[in-house]
């Protein structure tokens, strides 16, 4: 199939009003191709969320990254700057970092070819000889790098939509969660044998959460959370009524201090293009990101964020100890699925079904994903409503 023309196969099922839309075809997920198109026109384009502020916080701290199989460095320098670059030798592409530390320079271990934390060329052995070339000219590919709420964001793109565009409406819509006063205690992770757009569907899906999860969040969840059609913030976020993510449902902290207003069974979802996921309840933040290894495997992460004060509690690890594993309890739930869901994209037989009137926040998100992969609209979430 060539992807580009191909993509528009089964898609006007789809775009039709919900209750007479067909989820999309089974290549959106299963063909190689199609993944390749989405590289290009989401990946390689977009804003993306990869790390938190406090996983790099010391000077000479780095991390490194293989995103859709693009490998890059995240690194703190003396002066406490964050920077980002292509982990590619300027000289013969051969990495210069393979596992996250701490260092004062990175050395190619081909050739000696020595750059700083900013990603500058501080030596260069055997090219004193070299015509026309000054290593102040050269250096590791640098990668545009912003931070909002305490979460690093890079792109690709040399001509992105403009970082204060592009963040606006997520600052407006979550600014009260305050992630920027939460640090990172945990990040639980999960390989899936799945396309990376079924989970994001996943936790825009208000059908299953009664039906898959009868033992953990169905029982004091609400549904009918999503209610704008197809664009808007109110196609992607939501705010409902759980209780917090332990099995017996009870809090082992309290509210968060900025969350005094909130009742106990406060909690909001949404979706930050291309492949984070917000969670929230009263006393944690607990987003997802998501990141393709291929067309048919991805890492699942989840961020499990408490208040800075909380994390000096004595009793600190008991506390947060019910929370992961009721939320490992969930993610297992859905993995299940999920990867169910591919095999039968996988086949040549697969016909995709009509969508119920749950459905809603999964019709938007097929729609908006359909509309970056085809080339239609902008790249904005959230239009005006």
């Amino acid at each position: 199939m060539n992807a580009r023309n191909g993509a528009t196969d089964g898609v006007e099922e789809t775009r039709k009003p919900l209750n007479e839309a067909r989820h999309l075809p089974g290549h959106f997920y299963a063909s190689p191709e199609m993944y390749q198109v989405e590289k290009e026109q989401i990946f390689f384009k977009d804003w993306l969320p990869i790390a938190r502020v406090e996983e790099i916080e010391k000077p000479g701290d780095y991390l490194t990254f293989r995103i859709v199989d693009e490998p890059f460095i995240v690194t703190r320098d003396k002066a406490g700057k964050l920077n980002a670059f292509m982990n590619r030798c300027a000289h013969r592409g051969v990495a210069v970092a393979k596992e996250p530390g701490n260092a004062k320079e990175f050395t190619c271990p081909y050739h000696g070819w020595l750059y700083d934390l900013e990603g500058k060329l501080i030596g260069a052995p055997g090219m004193d000889q070299a015509v026309g070339w000054d290593k102040k000219d050269c250096r590791l590919k640098p990668v545009s790098l912003r931070v909002w709420a305490g979460w690093i964001f890079i792109t690709f793109n040399d001509n992105p939509v403009p970082w204060e565009e592009w963040i606006a409406p997520y600052d407006n819509e979550f600014g009260f969660l305050k992630q920027e006063n939460c640090r990172v205690a945990d990040k639980l992770v999960f390989e899936v044998d799945c396309n990376w757009k079924f989970p994001l569907e996943n936790l825009m899906d208000n059908y299953h959460s009664p039906v898959l999860h009868a033992k953990t969040i169905g029982p004091t969840m609400s549904v009918g959370r999503y209610t704008g059609v197809r664009s808007g913030s109110k196609a992607f976020t939501a705010y409902y009524d759980a209780r917090p993510m332990t099995a017996d449902g009870q809090s082992r902290f309290g509210k968060m201090p900025w969350m005094q207003d909130k009742p106990e069974t406060f909690a909001c979802s949404a979706h930050i293009a291309p492949n984070m996921h917000m969670l929230a309840r009263c006393d944690n933040v607990h987003p997802f990101i998501f990141w393709p290894l291929g067309h048919n495997r991805v890492r699942i992460t989840c961020y499990m964020l408490w208040p800075t004060e909380w994390h000096s509690l004595p009793d600190f690890r008991e506390r947060v100890a019910p929370y992961n594993e009721f939320t490992m309890a969930v993610v297992n739930e859905d993995i299940s699925v999920m990867e169910s869901q591919h095999d039968a994209a996988s086949s040549s037989r697969y016909e995709p079904g009509r969508m119920s009137r749950m459905e809603l926040g999964v019709y938007n998100l097929l729609n908006y994903d359909a509309d970056r992969v085809l080339g239609i609209g902008n790249t904005k979430l959230f239009e005006k409503e």
